[in-house]
């Protein structure tokens, strides 16, 4: 009689701890992580402005980003390095345009209805590159 009761006790100690233990480990793998200080980092992100910095190459001047327009065409205007290959792409409609000598280049493109991305990317003679993109939304009802 002596053997089962020591076994019982055995087993209901290990039983114990087996559910103690598994209690533990669901509460800390549920509960929310701390972030120390020291190991958090700080993600800025680029504006437009420092986006212009660095694309400085290729300048758009015409239009603004969201601009809302009530036009089904927009013509796209700016500068980049004189004599370079620029390719204009939007939703629906695509270009490929030479820079001038001064760098000026100008080209219309058509848009689809609602929001359009447009991509804008300068090439130089030594394949360097240079991208901007705006958004340009047409809508019938502006102005009305």
């Amino acid at each position: 009689m002596r053997k089962d009761v020591l076994a019982a006790i055995v087993i209901g100690v290990s039983l114990g701890a087996v559910v103690a233990f598994g209690i533990w480990r669901a509460k800390s793998y549920l509960s929310p992580k701390q972030i120390s200080p020291i190991s958090a980092q700080q993600t800025t992100l680029p504006t437009p402005q420092d986006q212009a910095q660095a694309n400085s190459d290729l300048v758009i001047t015409q239009p603004e980003d969201n601009t809302v327009t009530n036009s089904d065409k927009v013509t796209i205007k700016g500068s980049a390095i004189p004599k370079s290959t620029v390719v204009i792409v939007s939703n629906s409609d695509e270009a490929i345009v030479e820079a001038d000598q001064y760098g000026s280049f100008e080209q219309e493109i058509a848009l689809d209805g609602g929001p359009n991305e447009i991509n804008v990317t300068s090439y130089d003679d030594q394949g360097n590159e240079s991208a901007q993109e705006l958004t340009v939304v047409y809508s019938t009802e502006v102005g009305q």
